[in-house]
């Protein structure tokens, strides 16, 4: 389960579900209990999630992250865990519902021997982003164009650039916006989507993530996984 990966931490970069429902609003300005709840069940998720990684697991919220932006915060909080004595960072943030601790587990032996690790979003950024000490240079970390769509092609280039070998894992989704909400609720047949169809159909949820029940959500995801990952 990865516990001898002794110099591998876990990077949990994530708001809070009060911060992450007013950024994203997914339901609509007007409905926070319904986007708080849904962050709720999402952090959740990633929390149970991390404990099933095998390595020290960093999360890393809006108490904790220092910066004046995005790329600020992010390469801060990389640089804090190298600093520690880490040599390798497993990346990954709350929005990433079909994420495995198989995905996950595969992400965290893959760095072992590759300089980058990459797991493309459908959205053209990414969902986990792995790294080794030896490849992280801050400046042109922190200069990659972060929330955006050109971000797992750059950090594609960025590796074949630096002849870095890397690995690039299945692609997923994010939950960014009512569109990705949606789509996932429509493509996905597990508790989360139940919840999700129920919101847009403006019904009363019929539980909250008080009710949530990770290790049920992802016995029911893992029928759905994609193809192996591929290598270059």
């Amino acid at each position: 389960m990865g516990h001898h990966y002794k110099d591998t931490a876990l990077l949990v970069f994530s708001l809070s579900s009060e911060k992450e429902s007013r950024r994203k609003s997914v339901f609509g300005p007007s409905r926070t209990s319904e986007n708080k709840v849904l962050f709720d069940i999402l952090i959740q998720q990633t929390r149970e999630l991390a404990d099933t990684s095998g390595i020290d697991v960093f999360w890393v919220d809006e108490s904790l992250q220092r910066g004046i932006d995005f790329a600020s915060r992010f390469s801060n909080a990389f640089q804090d865990l190298f600093a520690k004595g880490y040599n390798k960072i497993v990346s990954v943030g709350n929005d990433s519902p079909e994420l495995t601790p198989a995905i996950l587990q595969d992400a965290i032996r893959q760095l072992q021997t590759k300089k980058l690790v990459l797991g493309p979003s459908k959205d053209g950024g990414v969902y986990l982003l792995g790294i080794q000490k030896s490849a992280f240079d801050k400046h042109n970390f922190k200069n990659l164009p972060w929330e955006t769509s050109a971000l797992n092609h750059r950090l594609v280039q960025f590796a074949i650039k630096q002849n870095f070998q890397f690995s690039i894992l299945c692609e997923l989704v994010d939950l960014d916006n009512f569109n990705d909400v949606r789509q996932y609720s429509k493509s996905n047949f597990n508790i989360l989507s139940r919840y999700i169809q129920s919101l847009i159909r403006t019904e009363r949820p019929r539980f909250t993530s008080a009710h949530f029940n990770y290790k049920s959500f992802s016995h029911l995801l893992s029928y759905g996984l994609r193809a192996p990952p591929f290598l270059r």
